[in-house]
């Protein structure tokens, strides 16, 4: 039989607990006990639990004799999900996404249930209650806690998963997609000249290649062939809310696509470069880039003055203050990569050229995502008959 006892941390810090195990009786009968003290690195039913079979292993016991608690409320189980399942087997962008979800109502509404008496009628409530106040992300929380019951089944601490019997919330239709008409275009490109250099270039990347917000922050001075006139897409650039610190990650895809850029923007994004190589060789010991696995500078296209990584989102705001300040349609910045597919459609281009420049997984999804466009193309092509 095993137990334990909470001791106070280390100097450290670091939480420790006393392991007792009684494994039987001597031949003078005399009971057989062991003591152990443990130090872990996050006090967790699931490292409490992981401590003891490890010692009672040690002393060559062949089954374990420690049953885990099953009192573990949905908060604490929450933090021990994303410790040990999401923290060390999912990426980072996952991670975000999870940690926004549970703030975002789960935990509000689960937290100080236990785990084991939540019921398939209280997540029907708590969806219920969800679209009454018009949140979002309906389907992936409801996602979300199906994967972590069925952790808990795997843990232990639950029999059944309460996802099972629960009704699952619709998607909600997708909304039409959000991007600029040709004369919308023409207006922002009237505006540009009254923006930062690297803003503009920022929005005419975004504008007239199609690239994601993350791509464009982790463009690099070698990701442009300037002879070719095109731009090597084999990075996104991702931040880590719990480490605090920005690394280069894949693409959406995991595959590298090679973009086509218009003479006159390949042309700017030059000579921006040129300017940009002169300031970083007068920083000497300001510079402070971001280090590859090599320890080698990361020399990103779009920086701070020092040649540290602005932050992917910071682009999204700038996006935001320039269409207000200019009175711009209210499109958000990944709009622009919309406007991009359907300037480009509109203008009779080849769909499979265009799903190559997006990055698209296949044509189904470019097909898929920009239906509505060639719905109206079709609809405006039958009408050339009215002409004969």
């Amino acid at each position: 039989m095993a137990s334990y006892s909470v001791l106070p941390p280390n100097k450290k810090g670091q939480p420790r607990i006393k392991l007792f195990v009684e494994y039987g009786y001597d031949n003078n009968g005399k009971r057989l006990r062991k003591m152990k003290t443990v130090t872990l690195g996050k006090l967790t039913e699931s490292n409490i639990f992981n401590a003891i079979a490890q010692f009672e292993k040690s002393l060559g016991m062949e089954t374990q004799s420690f049953e885990k608690s099953t009192k573990i409320t949905f908060q604490t189980f929450s933090e021990e999900f994303m410790t040990n399942y999401v923290g060390t087997e999912l990426k980072v962008k996952s991670r975000n996404a999870y940690e926004n979800y549970l703030k975002q109502g789960l935990v509000d509404f689960f937290g100080l249930n236990l785990v084991k008496r939540i019921t398939s009628a209280q997540i029907n409530v708590f969806f219920t209650e969800q679209k009454k106040a018009k949140a979002g992300s309906l389907v992936e929380k409801f996602t979300l806690l199906n994967t972590m019951f069925n952790k808990a089944i795997e843990w232990g601490y639950l029999e059944i998963n309460p996802c099972a019997k629960a009704t699952k919330p619709k998607r909600q239709k997708s909304k039409r997609i959000n991007y600029y008409t040709e004369a919308q275009i023409q207006h922002l490109l009237s505006v540009l000249p009254k923006l930062h250099i690297k803003h503009k270039l920022q929005i005419r990347i975004a504008l007239f290649c199609g690239l994601r917000m993350t791509e464009i922050a982790a463009l690099q001075f070698e990701s442009l062939d300037f002879k070719n006139r095109t731009i090597l897409v084999n990075h996104t650039l991702q931040y880590d809310k719990v480490t605090e610190r920005f690394f280069l990650d894949t693409t959406k895809t995991g595959e590298e696509r090679i973009v086509h850029v218009p003479q006159g923007l390949m042309s700017e994004l030059h000579d921006y470069i040129e300017q940009k190589k002169k300031k970083l060789q007068k920083l000497g010991d300001k510079f402070n880039p971001l280090l590859d696995n090599k320890d080698e500078p990361i020399y990103f296209i779009f920086s701070k003055d020092n040649g540290f990584p602005n932050h992917p989102d910071r682009m999204s705001k700038q996006w935001r203050d320039i269409v207000i300040r200019h009175e711009l349609p209210a499109v958000t910045l990944h709009g622009l990569r919309h406007s991009y597919a359907s300037y480009m459609l509109a203008k009779g281009v080849n769909i499979k050229v265009i799903q190559e420049q997006l990055g698209h997984a296949n044509i189904r999804e470019t097909l898929n995502t920009y239906s509505h466009i060639d719905r109206e193309q079709k609809e405006k092509a039958s009408d050339h008959f009215d002409n004969l």
